[in-house]
């Protein structure tokens, strides 16, 4: 079988969960639209598109393995944004703040981030509308810029996308080689340096490495428990989302491949 894997890295991402009132908390994997958000952004797939993001998003089986969720930080945000009015569309951000300030309001939320959250991102076709390889050069060279849940939470290492061919998920997961290159000043004291260079294995990698993936998939894991995520997108205008079952395990460090010691 056919796989297409991808590491995410970010200083900040913010992988988004159900939304009550002006909560806006980050589980600590990515969620299903935001892979399948981030595919249509490298294809050129515009958000109003919903019949292009229907056909992606039935097309993809994802799974993901993390190596960390990050730390949680959270941001108290405020946002100024014009009332709706008949017949009045604003096109740009400066229109919306020209608006008379007595037809301006405030918009609070709590947002949830996670930092320093590293994961691999693995794609397999349910169907024959796309092409990995299609979807792998894309990501190398994408159509729109890509982030990961929010437009501040950008790429900080490239995605390094990579078809493999595996009889299950675990053995594509284990062939796959996260590349995290930290920049070395020569110049720097050796102190410093060799806090740079020890930087990934001491942030990045927990005691633990968790998998998560769909149901209908040689998985080559023994799932620990399943539960019922609401985060296949089913309407981007209306922001609904379906529900899908998603099975983890958990395995140690010693256990798997391709993971610093």
């Amino acid at each position: 079988m056919n796989f297409l894997l991808f590491q995410i890295y970010a200083p900040m991402v913010s992988w988004g969960e159900i939304a009550v009132g002006g909560e806006r908390q980050s589980s600590r994997h990515p969620s299903k639209s935001a892979i399948i958000g981030l595919i249509a952004a490298a294809l050129g797939i515009k958000r109003d598109e919903e019949e292009r993001l229907s056909v992606l998003g039935n097309a993809l089986g994802i799974a993901v393995k993390l190596y960390s969720g990050g730390s949680v930080l959270k941001d108290y945000h405020t946002i100024q944004v014009p009332r709706k009015e008949a017949k009045v569309v604003h096109y740009t951000r400066r229109s919306e703040l020209f608006t008379s300030s007595d037809k301006i309001g405030t918009i609070l939320s709590n947002r949830e981030y996670r930092c320093d959250s590293l994961s691999v991102a693995a794609l397999y076709l349910k169907d024959d509308s796309y092409s990995l390889h299609e979807i792998e050069k894309v990501l190398k060279k994408p159509f729109f810029h890509l982030y990961f849940g929010r437009k501040s939470a950008v790429p900080a290492l490239p995605l390094a996308p990579n078809c493999i061919e595996a009889s299950t998920l675990k053995e594509a997961f284990d062939q796959y080689k996260v590349s995290f290159v930290v920049p070395i000043d020569e110049k720097k004291p050796e102190w410093l340096k060799k806090i740079f260079e020890q930087f990934p294995a001491k942030t990045l990698f927990d005691s633990s490495i968790t998998y998560f993936w769909e149901d209908g998939i040689e998985s080559g894991f023994d799932a620990l428990h399943s539960v019922e995520r609401y985060d296949f997108p089913a309407s981007r205008k209306r922001w609904q989302f379906s529900s899908r079952r998603e099975n983890m395990a958990i395995i140690k460090p010693a256990e798997a491949s391709n993971v610093p010691q």
